[in-house]
């Protein structure tokens, strides 16, 4: 397990714009890096989260993500949070989440790219929906 992340706060458009690095092997890892960033977002006012996971590898297994996805919804840890995921479309772990949140009513999203993850956050708009 050697992963980090960064964060800066974009005050103009209510943002926390995060970024994370490495390989994450233990869920109880990704459980408190995510708490944490719920906990700044808190404390800078904001409700609307841009992480970026593109250099991110999860690696354990499904039932492991799908309990952690149960625990925050159970709990309401994201409460009125969004979460826009940038992902690598190559790691297909990030598909299994955006179906768990899907499914347990998460407000987390993914996304190839930045401005995409913005439209959503910002004007809850998807590009699919203007074509």
């Amino acid at each position: 397990m050697k992963f980090s992340f960064e964060f800066e706060v974009d005050q103009a458009n209510k943002l926390l714009i995060c970024e994370a690095y490495g390989e994450v092997s233990e869920v109880v890892d990704l459980e408190h890096m995510l708490k944490t960033i719920v906990k700044i977002a808190g404390k800078n006012q904001v409700k609307n989260i841009v992480l970026d996971v593109t250099a991110f590898k999860i690696l354990f297994t499904n039932v492991e993500i799908a309990n952690l996805m149960i625990t925050f919804q159970e709990n309401d840890w994201l409460g009125d949070l969004k979460i826009a995921k940038i992902i690598n479309p190559e790691f297909n772990i990030h598909n299994v989440i955006q179906g768990l949140a899907e499914s347990l009513s998460l407000p987390i999203k993914n996304f190839e790219n930045r401005s995409e993850a913005m439209l959503w956050l910002l004007f809850d708009k998807v590009q699919a929906e203007h074509k």
